[in-house]
Parts: structure tokens; C-alpha cells; sequence
């Protein structure tokens, strides 16, 4: 029997888990609709194993996805052909382009950086727009002489990637800052036999936090954390589907550290963790990736040079 790959698709008001082939272009077999539990059947002849990798999806995701409604795709009517028209000619399809690896060096390989490397680089920008004689100064008087905001996001990631590399030398690779054109980066990015993550640490010491379908509040204050989160990690998904050439669904994660209290209620679009319980979290699910895909992952994502194709066309 032929392999089926699942992966997930979202959009503003929209989720689907498409079941395909396996391949770099691989048909799709099948979709559900994850929120109104809608089956749709495209590949007849594989409709018993399509309904089981939906199900293997639905309990490996614990999410309350409704009961399954499964319908078959209406079949394409046949295009009327006059006696006299020649026959279609065969046509090639043209194999998925992939694009060469640059070569690997020291300075793109991401895999040697420290937890936080991205918020301890704003750390020195602020740092450097300082007068010698000011940093001397601070220096002595033990002052950072920067903002307590990207001290605690420091210390938030460095909690988060701390437990995260834990989980190194047992089939996982675990990525930190990942930089971005934008000047921006990836707090973590987490590649294991479950599948891929982004991580986006925020640390809240002593805060309630609460969680509904579509937002967080922390001390009743709103933050988009979700819907950044979850638009990050479609971008990645693109990112690395382009460079491996074959799915790689990747999992938002939004890591809260130091709360009081979090609170979930609904259906998250993006998932919130403890912080500090993330490696034990992740390390407890269902294998979806075999460790050759794994690895193969890895080895685009380490470089720095991909990275900064994101969001650019092929």
C-alpha cells in the first residue's frame, strides 16, 4: 500500500488536516475539516486508510474534534470530444524543484547558539548607543544599563532552552534565535520524532494568565501572542517544505514562564504550555516523523542562509 503523510493547513476561519501521498507532490487522498469534524474522501480506492491516518491524527492531537461526517468528492464530468479531434497528447510533468543546499560553514551554522542569542544581540545594540564613559560607569555600579523588558524576555528564554535542550542526544534537534530578515528571530525551534515546533518563550513572573480560542490575557491585559505565533509557524512550514521537499507540518507553541496561574479555556488556535514543563510535554507524544526525515530537517534548518529566504518566493 502506498504511504500517507498528514499535514495540517490553516488560515483566518479555517483548519484542515490534508492527507496526501507521500512524495514532494504527493495527491491529496483526503481532508478533514477540524472544526466541523467534515470528511471528504478524493481518492476512493484509499478511503480505509485515509479515514485511519485521520483518526491516528485526531487521538495523537487530543483535540475535541467533532464527530466525522465522511462524504466523497463529486467526480470531474468528462470532456465531450468531437469524432474528428486528435487524441491529447502526453504531457511531462516537470519534477518539484528543490533548491540546492549552500555549502555548510561555521558561520551559517545556527545548531552553537545559546538561549536567547537573539534578545542578548539587542542587549549590546542598546549597550553600544551608550558613551563609553556611561558604560564605565554602569559597569562599576553593577547597572545593565538596559531595559528591564529584554532582561526578563532573556531570562524567560534562557528557563525555556535550558529544559528544551534536555531533550538533545534522544532523536531530537533543538534550534535557538533563529534569525530573521526582519530583524527579528525564533526564540526556538524544536525538531523531533513528534514533528516540528516554534517556540515563542514569554515570561510573566508572577502573573494570571489566561488562555481563550483566540487570545491571552496576562493580568487582563490582551496580547496577540496566538495568532503571531501561529502565523510564524505557517511561514516556516512554507519555508522548510520548499528546502526539504517533502511536508514538514510544524506546531506553534507559545512557552509562558514564571505565571502564578494559566488558565486554558476553549480551543486554542496555537498551543500554551508551562515553560517548564515543555520538554517532558513534548517528549511524551506520538512519533510522526521517521528519524531520516528528522535528521533531514535538521540539516536545512541549522543553516542561517535558509532562514533568510523566508517569506520570499521561490
Amino acid at each position: 500500500m502506498q504511504e500517507l503523510t498528514v499535514k495540517l493547513w490553516r488560515v483566518p476561519g479555517k483548519e484542515r488536516l490534508y492527507v496526501n501521498l507521500s512524495g514532494a507532490r504527493g495527491e491529496a487522498v483526503a481532508w478533514l475539516d477540524c472544526r466541523t469534524g467534515a470528511v471528504e474522501i478524493k481518492v476512493e480506492r484509499l478511503r480505509t486508510a485515509a479515514l485511519a491516518k485521520v483518526e491516528e491524527w485526531v487521538a495523537a492531537s487530543g483535540r475535541p474534534i467533532p464527530a466525522r461526517t465522511v462524504t466523497a468528492a463529486s467526480p470531474a464530468p468528462a470532456p465531450i470530444r468531437l469524432q474528428q479531434d486528435p487524441p491529447p497528447r502526453p504531457t511531462a510533468v516537470a519534477p518539484a524543484s528543490i533548491p540546492a543546499l549552500p555549502p555548510f560553514t561555521t558561520e551559517d551554522d545556527l545548531a552553537g547558539n545559546l538561549p536567547g542569542t537573539g534578545v542578548q544581540g539587542m542587549i549590546r545594540e542598546e549597550m553600544d548607543q551608550r558613551k563609553w564613559l556611561v558604560r564605565v560607569a554602569a559597569k562599576l555600579a553593577r547597572d545593565p544599563l538596559t531595559s528591564q523588558k529584554l532582561v526578563t524576555g532573556l531570562r524567560g528564554e534562557e528557563i525555556v532552552g535550558s529544559h528544551l535542550n534536555g531533550l538533545r542526544g534522544h532523536g531530537w534537534h533543538v534550534l535557538h534565535g533563529v534569525p530573521l530578515p526582519s530583524g527579528a528571530d525564533i526564540d526556538h525551534v524544536v525538531i523531533g520524532p513528534p514533528g516540528v515546533f516554534t517556540v515563542n518563550t514569554k515570561h510573566h513572573p508572577d502573573s494570571s494568565v489566561w488562555v481563550g480560542d483566540k487570545r491571552v490575557l496576562v493580568n487582563r491585559v490582551s496580547y496577540p501572542y496566538l495568532a503571531n505565533a501561529e502565523f510564524e509557524a505557517a511561514r516556516v512550514t512554507q519555508l522548510l517544505e520548499r528546502w526539504c521537499g517533502h511536508p514538514v507540518p510544524v506546531r506553534a507553541i507559545v512557552a509562558v514562564v514564571g505565571a502564578r496561574k494559566i488558565t486554558v479555556q476553549g480551543s486554542p488556535i496555537v498551543e500554551v504550555l508551562d515553560g517548564e514543563r515543555i520538554a517532558s510535554l513534548l517528549a511524551s507524544r506520538p512519533a510522526s516523523l521517521e528519524p531520516h526525515r528528522v535528521d533531514s530537517v535538521f540539516t536545512v534548518a541549522r543553516r542561517r542562509s535558509v532562514w533568510a529566504q523566508i517569506g520570499k518566493r521561490g
